[in-house]
């Protein structure tokens, strides 16, 4: 960015010098020893046009591009709208001058006015108030969370107190909404916690799309629980899959509304493997 300002300045500068634009047939072998500079892409016949801008320093020496000036103060003003690359070494920079620089110009300043209206400040002052705003959101999104994983401990922990037993085994499958994959994984080591042998998934769709974590503890991993095998089961109603470790897995899918049918697949699962 501080490159391009540099550039659009010191074009600028030689605007406002207004230098004269000579033009100037000659061979283009001459031409190319002397120095001037052939556009990128473009082909030239055994005479070309030069263009010199400037009188003895000359600022530019170019090979005819088709478009010239009497004087460069008639460009008016140059704006760079864009840089990119045009090939391997090659940037090509795109920019806008005389009124329709000066109509950009307008329509940025405007929308830096209305900008300094909506915080009521000065124009200089708009930097500063924006990235206020973004701390303050920041922080503001962080609480939230934090509210967030309190609120599903605190619900995950109600649930543990009454957890289902399917073919002699805990299992508990819980729906936690806006809980984050962190937060859910966090819940399963709180499950082992409390139930050193059982089965635990937990499901969330934050923004629909739905997380789902499973875990099995070792002793049933051993009976040929898998939570890889299980994860992969209670994903595929939301349209989905994933995979992980026997004890630890995670899986996603694409159908939050189907979560509640979706989770009623780990007692299945767990009553299948257990009578085999």
């Amino acid at each position: 960015a501080e490159q391009l300002e540099r550039i659009e300045a010191g074009v600028n500068r030689n605007i406002l010098e207004n230098y004269q634009v000579n033009i100037v047939s000659k061979g283009r072998e001459e031409a190319m020893a002397e120095g001037a500079m052939a556009l990128f892409g473009e082909k030239y016949g055994e005479v070309v046009r030069t263009v010199t801008i400037g009188a003895q320093d000359a600022v530019s020496y170019e090979l005819c591009g088709g478009t010239h000036l009497s004087e460069t103060a008639d460009i008016g003003l140059f704006l760079i709208t864009s840089e990119s690359s045009a090939a391997a070494g090659v940037r090509r920079i795109e920019a806008v001058t005389g009124r329709a620089a000066y109509e950009m110009v307008q329509k940025r300043f405007r929308i830096l006015k209305q900008a300094a209206g909506i915080f009521n400040s000065g124009l200089d002052e708009v930097p500063h108030k924006i990235q206020q705003l973004q701390g303050e959101l920041d922080e503001s999104r962080k609480r939230l969370a934090q509210q967030r994983q309190e609120l599903a401990m605190a619900n995950f922990n109600r649930q543990l107190e009454n957890v289902p037993v399917v073919a002699g085994v805990p299992v508990l499958a819980a729906l936690l909404p806006d809980t984050d994959a962190d937060t859910l994984r966090a819940l399963t080591d709180l499950f082992r916690q409390h139930y050193p042998s059982g089965v635990v998934v937990v499901a969330s769709a934050p923004d629909n799309r739905p997380v789902i974590i499973g875990a099995v503890t070792d002793d049933l991993v051993k009976r040929g629980l898998n939570a890889g095998e299980l994860v992969k089961t209670v994903a595929a109603v939301v349209g989905g899959g994933g995979g992980g470790r026997p004890t630890l897995a995670q899986a996603g899918g694409k159908d939050g509304a189907k979560l509640p049918e979706a989770l009623e697949k780990a007692a299945e699962y767990v009553q299948n493997k257990l009578k085999q």
